[in-house]
């Protein structure tokens, strides 16, 4: 009877305790581009407030993000600032929804305001000398910015090697776009290529931006999609829902441009 009596007790404790990885409705984890630091985090508390869905943010380079996925990282939502990182998270089965563009951004260059190393044109980053700081070529915008000085190889005003000379000036590649802002505002680099948004007001204290030739700009173009490992599938759709819908308004009034 003793024996039965445990069995039991065993059995009653299993069931009250909650199962490994059961859904936890009233919260989210989100995976985010460092980029949208600043956006997100002022539409969350909007969020939070319709569904009574507490959100924890992951901000990082968006490389970052997917191999931390595809490791095992608890995520319900992936956010991505380029097409690249999305695609390898879909092509390895990560992803419990399709991928949905929701916004785009712009680069820009931005330097300290003593401005050292005499940049006053993005053309000045291929001067000797020069110290420039981007990001990683893997992390979005370090793609997107030598994606701009290739475009910009022969065009006036620029040598056939203009990108080749930029990159033998890079004195730092960094994990992601705020640690670029950073450096720059530190004035530890003469001149780096961060997105517009990230020239927040505190950013601006310290820097001047340059505005990049409009035909040398790429197509930034942020995707969302649910994680399918998500153990609050309703609630990661239906924050993806809501940056595509009522969220616009938070990411418009940081800079982002419509998808």
């Amino acid at each position: 009877m003793r024996r039965i009596s445990f069995v039991a007790a065993l059995l009653c404790l299993s069931l009250l305790s909650p199962l490994p990885g059961k859904a936890d409705p009233s919260s989210l984890t989100v995976f985010a581009a460092a980029s949208l630091r600043e956006a997100f985090e002022a539409a969350a508390a909007d969020f939070t407030k319709k569904t009574g869905i507490a959100v924890k943010f992951s901000f990082a380079g968006s490389d970052t993000l997917e191999q931390q996925i595809s490791q095992g990282a608890p995520a319900d939502v992936f956010a991505s600032a380029n097409l690249t990182q999305m695609k390898k998270a879909a092509d390895a089965g990560l992803l419990g929804s399709e991928p949905q563009l929701f916004a785009r951004n712009r680069l820009v260059l931005i330097e300290p305001k003593t401005n050292p190393g005499g940049v006053n044109a993005v053309a000045d980053l291929a001067k000797a000398g020069v110290k420039v700081v981007l990001a990683a070529p893997t992390v979005p915008v370090g793609g997107y910015a030598r994606s701009a000085f290739k475009k910009l190889n022969g065009t006036a005003g620029y040598a056939a090697d203009f990108s080749d000379a930029v990159e033998r000036n890079v004195v730092s590649n960094e994990l992601d776009v705020k640690a670029v802002a950073s450096k720059i505002s530190l004035g530890e680099g003469d001149a780096g290529v961060v997105y517009t948004t990230d020239v927040t007001p505190l950013v601006a204290t310290s820097t001047r931006s340059i505005a990049f030739p409009p035909e040398s700009q790429p197509d930034a173009e942020y995707p969302i999609a649910t994680v399918k490992a998500t153990t609050n599938a309703p609630g990661a759709q239906a924050f993806v829902t809501f940056v595509l819908h009522e969220g616009q308004p938070y990411l418009r009034a940081r800079g982002f441009l419509a998808p």
